[in-house]
C-alpha cells in the first residue's frame, strides 16, 4: 500500500477520464484543491476552467481514479461547491507527465499533459 492507502498504481488496470465539474469551482481554489489531491492519490493529469466549469484530465488505476473523484467531492471544501461531475473515458496521459493546472480555456494544441477540451 502506498501514501493514500492505496495499493501501487500502473499496469492493464490503468484508465484515463475527462471529468467535467460545475458548480461554485472558478476563483474559490478548485483548481488547485484538485492538483494536491491527484498529487496525493498518484494520478496524472491536468485540470483548467472551462466556460462555466472545471476539466480535469486525469489518467490512474481504477482505484486511484474513485478515489480521487470521491475526494474531489468530499475533501475540497466551502467556499468550492460541485453540482455537477461527468465522467467519460479519454485518451491516456503520458507515464511521467505528473499533474498540472493549465491555464484558463488551454487550447487543443497544448501539449498531452495540458490539453483541455473545445468548449
Amino acid at each position: 500500500m502506498t501514501a493514500a492507502g492505496l495499493s501501487p498504481g500502473a499496469g492493464a488496470d490503468e484508465r484515463a477520464e475527462m471529468i467535467r465539474i460545475t458548480g461554485l469551482v472558478q476563483g474559490v481554489g478548485f483548481r488547485a484543491g484538485a492538483q494536491h489531491l491527484a498529487l496525493q492519490y498518484g494520478v496524472r493529469g491536468w485540470v483548467a476552467n472551462v466556460g462555466r466549469g472545471v476539466v480535469i484530465h486525469a489518467c490512474g488505476s481504477a482505484e486511484r481514479l474513485d478515489a480521487f473523484v470521491r475526494a474531489l467531492d468530499e475533501d475540497i471544501g466551502p467556499p468550492a461547491r460541485i453540482d455537477q461531475l461527468r465522467r467519460e473515458a479519454a485518451d491516456p496521459v503520458p507515464r511521467g507527465a505528473g499533474f498540472v493546472i493549465a491555464p484558463t480555456d488551454t487550447p487543443l494544441s497544448a501539449p498531452a499533459s495540458r490539453r483541455a477540451p473545445r468548449r
